[in-house]
C-alpha cells in the first residue's frame, strides 16, 4: 500500500476547499461590482432637483409628523406614489440620521438586491450536470451586466419610486423563474412563490397597480405560450399566494381610504393611474417610438448586442420552447425557455409604457434586467439552450466549418462599440470647454478641467476600446468580449463616477444648501416664501418645509386673483421672500422701491419685496 505523502490533503478536502474558495470569490466579486455601482460616494452629492428632492422630503415629513399613513409634501396631502419608498427613506432616516446617504441607502440595496438575484438565477437554471466553472461564469457575467447598466447605476444612486417599483418586479419574476424551473422541489418551489408574492405587494405598494399587472401579464403570457399553465392552478398554493400578496398590500391601502376617504381614492386611483396612463400630464408627451432609443441610452454598451441576443433566442420557432416538463419530477423544462420569458419581459413591458400617453424615460426601468439578462445568456448560453449543429452524414469527408453567423454578428457589433468608445473617449476631453458655458455655473468648466477627471475618462474609455480592438483582433477570444466593456465600465465607476459626485456638489449643490438655510434663517414671522422659475423642491428639504412655487408674474397674478392665501400670505404678511436665478426674478418687473436684496450665489439670488408689490 502507497500512503499519501505526508502534509498532502485527501482529494474531497482540497474539492471542498476548491469549492469554498470560488464562493468567497463569488461573494466578493458580487460586493465590489454592488459597491462600485450603487455605494460609493452615495451621499456625495446633494439631492437633485426636482423629482429626487420632492421624493426625499415626503419620507422626511413622514418621519417629522410621525403619521406613516399619509404622505404630505409642501404642506399638502401628497397621493401622486404610494406609500414604500417614503416608508423605506423615513426608516433610514430614523436608524442613520437625516443625509443624503440615508436618503439613497434604500435604493442602492433594492438595485444590489436584484443584481445579487440575478447571479442566483443563473445558478437556478443551470443544468444539474454542468460544471462549476461554467454555471459561476454565466452567474458572475450576468450580474456584472445588471450592475454596469447606466440606466441600472443611474436610479440605484437616486431616491426615486422608479427603482423600488423595478427591483420589486424583477425579484417578483424572479421568483416565478425559480418556481417554474424547480416546481417539484421541496424548498425552492415554494421559495419561488413566495418571492413571487411578496415582491408583487411591494410593488403594489411602490407604485399602485401596475406593480401587479405587469408582473401578471408577463406570467401568463409566458403561460399561455409554453402550455405549462395548467401547472400553476393548483388552489392551495394559489391561495396562499393571494393571502400573501394581500397581506403586503391592502392594511395601508385600507388605512389611507379610511384616513383620506375620497381624496385617496380621487387622487391616486384617479389621477395619478388612470390619467397618468390616458393623458399627458407634466408636459410629457411622446411618440409610441420614444422608448426605443432610451433603451439603447439606458442599457449601453451592452444594447449594442441585444438585437444578436434575441435574434440567438429563435423565438419564432415554437417547437424550441413549446415543451412539456419532461420526467416525473417537473424539472427540465424547455430549453429555450428562460430566453422566452426575458424577451417577453422585455417587449411586454416597453410595448405597456409605449401605449401611455405619458412617458418618461425612467418608466421602462423594469424592463431593464430583461434586456442585460439576455445580453448575458448571449455570452454564456445554457447548454439546453445551445442549438446542436445537424451531424454530417458518415461517409461525407471532414472539411472546415463555416463561419459561426453569431460570432460575425458579435465581432460586427463590438466593432461599433470600439468606434462608440473612441468617439466618447474625445468628447470626454472636450467636456470642460462645453460646460464652460454655463451661465448658471460660470467656473464649473474650469473646476472640472482642473480635476483631470475628463482626461482620465478619455484614457478609461480609449484603453477599453484599444482591448476590444485586440480581442478583435483574434479571432478565437471572441467569447470573451464582454470582458473589456466589463472591466471599463467598472474603471469609469471607480476612477471617474465616485470622485465627480464631490466636484459637482461643490460646484452646483453646496450654493444651492447655502441659500436654502439663508431663506430660512432671514425669515420674519409670517412672511412666505415663493420660489421663481425652476422648480428647486430640494429647497423645501434644505430649508423650511413649505413654500409657493411659482413660474412667473402671469402666474403670481393668477395666484393673487385667487385670494392672498394662495400664496401663502396671512393678515399679518408684510412682506414676501422671493428665491430664484436672478434673471427670473428681475423679469417679475417689480418697482424697485422697497426691495431688499438679501443674498446671491452666482446666479441664485434672494429678494425680500413688500407684500403690495405682488397683491395691491
Amino acid at each position: 500500500m502507497v500512503s499519501a505523502a505526508r502534509g498532502a490533503q485527501p482529494e474531497g478536502v482540497r474539492a471542498r476547499s476548491h469549492r469554498q474558495l470560488v464562493w468567497v470569490l463569488s461573494g466578493l466579486w458580487l460586493l465590489l461590482i454592488c459597491w462600485l455601482a450603487f455605494f460609493q460616494g452615495l451621499g456625495s452629492l446633494g439631492l437633485m432637483d426636482k423629482t429626487e428632492a420632492l421624493f426625499v422630503e415626503v419620507g422626511h415629513q413622514m418621519l417629522e409628523r410621525g403619521d406613516w399613513v399619509t404622505p404630505w409634501w409642501n404642506g399638502e396631502r401628497f397621493f401622486d406614489y404610494p406609500v414604500w419608498g417614503y416608508w423605506m427613506v423615513g426608516l433610514s432616516f430614523r436608524l442613520f440620521g437625516v443625509s443624503e446617504w440615508a436618503a439613497r441607502l434604500p435604493v442602492a440595496l433594492a438595485a444590489s438586491a436584484v443584481v445579487v438575484a440575478a447571479f442566483g438565477l443563473m445558478l437556478a437554471w443551470s443544468p444539474a450536470g454542468e460544471a462549476g466553472r461554467p454555471r459561476l461564469l454565466r452567474g458572475v457575467v450576468a450580474a456584472g451586466v445588471i450592475a454596469t447598466t447606466p440606466g441600472w447605476i443611474g436610479w440605484g444612486r437616486t431616491s426615486t419610486t422608479d427603482m423600488f417599483l423595478s427591483s420589486a418586479i424583477s425579484l417578483a419574476l424572479f421568483g416565478f423563474l425559480l418556481a417554474h424551473r424547480h416546481r417539484a422541489d421541496p424548498w425552492r418551489a415554494p421559495l419561488g412563490r413566495v418571492a413571487m408574492a411578496l415582491f408583487a405587494g411591494i410593488a403594489v405598494l411602490a407604485k399602485g397597480p401596475v406593480g401587479l399587472l405587469l408582473p401578471g401579464l408577463v406570467v401568463v403570457v409566458f403561460l399561455l405560450f409554453t402550455g405549462h399553465w395548467r401547472a400553476w392552478l393548483r388552489w392551495r398554493p394559489l391561495l396562499a399566494m393571494v393571502a400573501l400578496f394581500l397581506g403586503v398590500s391592502a392594511p395601508w391601502y385600507a388605512a389611507a381610504a379610511a384616513v383620506n376617504g375620497g381624496d385617496f381614492l380621487g387622487g391616486f386611483l384617479g389621477f395619478s393611474n388612470l390619467q397618468r396612463f390616458t393623458t399627458v400630464l407634466y408636459d410629457h408627451p411622446g411618440p409610441p417610438w420614444f422608448y426605443l432609443p432610451w433603451l439603447v441610452l439606458l442599457v449601453l454598451p451592452w444594447s449594442l448586442f441585444l438585437p444578436l441576443a434575441i435574434a440567438a433566442q429563435g423565438f419564432w420557432h415554437p417547437s424550441r420552447w413549446r415543451t412539456a416538463a419532461a420526467g416525473p419530477s417537473g424539472e427540465g423544462t424547455a430549453p429555450a425557455e428562460l430566453g422566452l420569458f426575458l424577451l417577453l419581459w422585455l417587449v411586454l413591458v416597453v410595448a405597456f409604457f409605449s401605449a401611455a400617453a405619458t412617458k418618461l424615460p425612467g418608466y421602462i426601468l423594469p424592463a431593464l434586467p430583461a434586456a442585460s439578462l439576455l445580453v448575458a445568456l448571449h455570452w454564456r448560453p445554457l447548454p439546453e439552450a445551445i442549438v446542436p449543429a445537424p451531424a454530417a452524414p458518415a461517409s461525407a469527408t471532414p472539411a472546415l466549418a463555416p463561419a459561426n453567423p453569431g460570432r460575425t454578428g458579435v465581432r460586427i457589433a463590438a466593432g461599433f462599440e470600439v468606434l462608440l468608445l473612441a468617439a466618447m473617449a474625445v468628447a470626454a476631453a472636450l467636456a470642460p470647454a462645453w460646460v464652460a458655458g454655463d451661465p448658471a455655473y460660470p467656473e464649473f468648466g474650469a473646476a472640472l478641467s482642473r480635476s483631470g477627471l475628463p482626461l482620465v475618462l478619455a484614457v478609461c474609455l480609449g484603453l477599453t476600446a484599444l482591448a476590444l480592438l485586440v480581442l478583435l483582433l483574434r479571432p478565437k477570444a471572441t467569447d470573451w468580449l464582454w470582458l473589456p466593456s466589463l472591466a471599463g465600465f467598472l474603471a469609469v465607476l471607480g476612477l471617474v463616477i465616485a470622485p465627480l459626485a464631490p466636484l459637482l456638489d461643490r460646484e452646483r449643490q453646496v450654493p444651492l444648501r447655502q441659500m436654502a438655510r439663508t431663506a430660512q434663517a432671514a425669515a420674519r414671522p409670517e412672511e412666505p416664501l415663493l420660489i421663481v422659475g425652476t422648480l428647486r423642491y430640494s429647497l423645501l428639504f434644505y430649508g423650511e418645509p413649505e413654500a409657493v412655487f411659482v413660474s412667473d408674474r402671469h402666474h403670481i397674478n393668477q395666484l393673487a386673483v385667487q385670494g392672498p392665501a394662495a400664496l401663502a400670505l396671512s393678515p399679518g404678511s408684510r412682506s414676501v421672500r422671493l428665491v430664484g436665478d436672478r434673471r427670473d426674478l428681475e423679469a417679475l418687473a417689480m418697482p424697485p422701491q422697497g426691495i431688499e436684496r438679501l443674498a446671491r450665489t452666482g446666479e441664485l439670488a434672494l429678494w425680500r419685496v413688500p407684500r403690495h408689490h405682488l397683491v395691491p
